[in-house]
C-alpha cells in the first residue's frame, strides 16, 4: 500500500510540474531591436540601419527570404517590394522592376519613397537615371 501511495504521489507531482512548466506564464519581452526600431525618424530606425549595413543579419530571424522566418514578421508585411528580389535588375525575369512598374500602370510613385521624389537617389542613394536616360521613365 505504501509503495502504491508513493508511486501515485510521484506521478501526481510529475503531472503538476509538467503542466506548470508547459506554458510560459511570463514571456520575456523581445530585446532583439532597440527602442525606436519601427519609428521613422528615430535614431535607431530600422530603415536607416538597413541602408547603412544591409539586411543580411535580418535573415537569421526573419527568414532567408525575409518573409517572416521564426518571427512570423517579414519585410513584405509593410514594404511591397523591398528588399528587392535578386531578379530586380534582370530583364529576362518576371520579377524585374520594369515588370513591377508596368503592372502598376507605369507609375513610379512607390519607387519615390526610397529613390526620391525626382528619382535621383533619395535615401537609397541609387538614381534611376544611372541606368535609364533622363526622360525615359514613366509617370
Amino acid at each position: 500500500m505504501k509503495k502504491t501511495l508513493i508511486v501515485l504521489n510521484t506521478i501526481l507531482a510529475l503531472i503538476l510540474v509538467l503542466s506548470y512548466c508547459s506554458t510560459d506564464k511570463n514571456p520575456l519581452p523581445s530585446v532583439s531591436h532597440p527602442e525606436g526600431w519601427n519609428t521613422s525618424g528615430a535614431e535607431n530606425f530600422h530603415g536607416s540601419k538597413v541602408l547603412e549595413v544591409g539586411y543580411s543579419s535580418c535573415k537569421s530571424c526573419h527568414g532567408v527570404d525575409l518573409k517572416g522566418g521564426d518571427t512570423g514578421k517579414g519585410c513584405f508585411d509593410c514594404h511591397q517590394t523591398y528588399p528587392h528580389p535578386d531578379e530586380w535588375t534582370d530583364f529576362d525575369s518576371d520579377n524585374n522592376h520594369g515588370e513591377y512598374i508596368e503592372a502598376n500602370s507605369g507609375s513610379t510613385d512607390y519607387c519615390k519613397s526610397c529613390h526620391g521624389s525626382d528619382l535621383t537617389g533619395g535615401k537609397s542613394g541609387i538614381s534611376c537615371f544611372s541606368c535609364h536616360p533622363a526622360g525615359s521613365l514613366s509617370k
